[in-house]
């Protein structure tokens, strides 16, 4: 029997403006972005979640959100996830091992909140998680997905938690 797969869908913490000379990749987290990291970090820690494997965007603020997480597990840094649209995401997804139950993506929007509504199912989603997130993903908004099938397949998953960036 396939187990229960749980998959985080974060949007990377506050980050520096634009400047010149710098490009989007290379702007790094805010004193707050930094803050609110952390906060997902203990959120998670609180909700008794073992993340077993990471996929994050290989942009500067992206790879700090995951450090400032204190998680452990296994990390894949990718540049397919920096502006990555939904199709994209999800089809990083498909690639996870079998073997990971926890997964967490950390990524850019729009890419990422559009992944979180396209694979929540509209049944058995949390309606209160639904509404959290259904008008706005504001840096560090994180959801939890649970789904009972392998990753490869996965093309719907209960929203059960939705947690913005306090």
């Amino acid at each position: 029997m396939t187990p229960t797969r749980t998959l985080l869908l974060l949007r990377h913490a506050q980050a520096q403006e634009t400047a010149p000379g710098r490009t989007d990749a290379q702007r790094e987290l805010t004193a707050a972005g930094h803050a609110q990291a952390a906060a997902v970090g203990r959120w998670l820690q609180s909700a008794g979640l073992t993340v077993d494997h990471i996929l994050c965007s290989a942009a500067v603020r992206t790879q700090q959100t995951m450090q400032d997480l204190q998680l452990t597990g296994s990390v894949e840094i990718t540049d397919a996830l920096y502006n990555a649209g939904s199709d994209t995401i999800i089809e990083l997804i498909h690639g996870l091992p079998d073997d990971v139950e926890v997964a967490l993506v950390i990524g850019h929007a729009p890419g990422i909140p559009q992944a979180a509504h396209e694979l929540a199912h509209p049944l058995s989603s949390d309606p209160g998680a639904v509404a959290t997130v259904e008008h706005r993903f504001p840096p560090a908004t994180i959801v939890r997905l649970e789904t009972p099938g392998s990753w490869s397949t996965l093309d719907r998953a209960a929203l059960t938690q939705a947690q913005l960036a306090g």
